[in-house]
C-alpha cells in the first residue's frame, strides 16, 4: 500500500513539474487561498441578555487578494452577517466603521459570486458584502459593527510587516 502511494505521488510531481499553471495546481489553489482567508478572518458575536443576537465575520482581503484589493485603492473587507432580524430592519439598524471612518462602499455579494464560495464562515443563513474604506496609514484597523439596539464589537486587524 504505502509502495503504491508513493508512486502515486511520483506521478503527480512528475505531471506537475516545474510549470505555471496547470489543472492539478489550480485544483489546490482553492486551499491556498482559503486557509490564507482563514488566517486574515476575524469573528465575533452580539450578545444581549445571554443571547446571541448576530454573529459578524470580517476578511482583510487586501492580504488574501494583494492584486485585486490594493492598499492604495482602500481596505476591502469580506463581512458576513447571521442574525435573526429582517433585512429591511437591519439596514436601518446596524452601523460599521473601520478606525472611526464610514465605507465608501458597500456591495452584496450573492451565492454565485466567486468569494462567497472560497471565503470561509460562509452559510446559507448569512448576509455577505464586500465593504470599502478610504486608503489606511495606520498598520492596525479596527472594525466596529453593530446594530441598534443589541450593542457592537470590534474586529482587530494588523497589516503584516514587510519581510526583510
Amino acid at each position: 500500500m504505502k509502495k503504491e502511494i508513493l508512486t502515486l505521488l511520483t506521478a503527480l510531481f512528475v505531471l506537475t513539474g516545474c510549470s505555471g499553471k496547470n489543472e492539478i495546481s489550480q485544483m489546490l489553489q482553492p486551499d491556498v487561498i482559503y486557509e490564507k482567508a482563514l488566517v486574515h478572518t476575524r469573528e465575533a458575536q452580539i450578545i444581549r441578555s445571554f443571547e446571541t443576537k448576530a454573529s459578524i465575520s470580517a476578511t482583510l482581503l487586501n492580504e488574501v487578494f494583494p492584486q485585486r484589493y490594493s492598499y492604495e485603492k482602500g481596505v476591502f473587507f469580506f463581512v458576513g452577517v447571521i442574525t435573526d432580524m429582517k433585512a429591511e430592519e437591519f439596514k436601518k439598524r446596524y452601523h460599521i466603521t473601520l478606525n472611526g471612518d464610514e465605507p465608501v462602499n458597500i456591495e452584496p455579494v450573492t451565492r454565485n459570486d466567486d468569494l462567497y464560495i472560497l471565503m470561509p464562515s460562509v452559510t446559507r443563513w448569512g448576509k455577505y458584502w464586500i465593504v470599502t474604506f478610504p486608503p489606511q496609514k495606520a498598520k492596525k484597523f479596527v472594525i466596529d459593527f453593530g446594530i441598534d439596539p443589541y450593542g457592537s464589537v470590534e474586529l482587530a486587524f494588523q497589516r503584516p510587516m514587510p519581510r526583510r
